[in-house]
């Protein structure tokens, strides 16, 4: 089939963290997603370690789902995960219930700090060892720690991709580490990380015709194919 167009990332399930309060709110979300050309919502509520375990999160996740496909439009289509906060000794987390969709697909939230080889070592395991499909949320923001360029190096030669929000290519400040990123050759999708319908509205349609009139249709086409990838989506 052909290639789907997916947001991987977004805070658009209702009442579960500080993305959308409510349904009616949710369902402008998806309406503005579809606009924006967007064939599968990814919905990757945070999910913090310290503020509850695995099991209450994934219930409240579950109970927000719940309500909000009873009223969903057919498209986008939506598929639940999280965004997990990084913590320590991940690999010994039962995050099966965290992956997205029915994949081994998982969003990690990296520590805003200089990552340590730890750090490193504990991502490194959950592909390494358990074989899950790990995507970095978006990597654009961690660029301005010491060290973390290098670190970003040395996954990239583990099957970890990186996720980009769209915001990065929409302004001139950030418009540079962005297209660096795309250069360095890594594996990279785009997410939204939309939030609401106003200042973190879903925008990923914008960033897409930016990155196809920089870095060509096949640049967007790659990032396709790697996201239906992690979804397990056949081609």
């Amino acid at each position: 089939m052909d290639e789907k167009i997916i947001d991987f990332h977004s805070h658009i399930l209702p009442g579960v963290d500080d993305g959308s309060p409510d349904v009616e709110t949710s369902l402008e979300m998806l309406r503005l997603s579809s606009e924006q050309g967007v064939h599968i919502q990814v919905l990757t509520p945070h999910y913090y370690p310290w503020k509850e375990d695995i099991s209450s999160f994934f219930g409240r996740r579950e109970k927000s789902l719940s309500v909000l496909s009873e009223k969903s439009p057919s498209e986008p289509k939506i598929v639940c995960g999280a965004e997990i906060a990084f913590f320590r000794h991940m690999r010994d987390g039962d995050l099966q219930h965290l992956c997205i969709g029915n994949s081994r697909a998982i969003l990690i939230e990296m520590p805003f700090e200089s990552w340590s080889n730890s750090v490193v070592d504990d991502v490194s395991s959950l592909c390494l060892d358990l074989d899950y499909r790990v995507v970095l949320a978006h990597v654009e923001r961690f660029m301005r720690y010491s060290g973390n360029r290098r670190k970003l190096q040395d996954l990239s030669a583990l099957p970890i991709v990186y996720q980009i929000n769209a915001e990065a290519f929409l302004h001139f400040g950030t418009r540079g580490l962005a297209a660096d990123l795309i250069r360095s050759g890594y594996d990279i999708i785009l997410g939204s990380d939309a939030h609401n319908c106003t200042s973190r509205r879903p925008n990923l349609g914008e960033a897409r015709i930016y990155i196809e009139k920089h870095f060509g249709k096949n640049c967007l086409r790659r990032m396709d194919a790697t996201a239906m990838s992690l979804l397990e989506i056949q081609t």
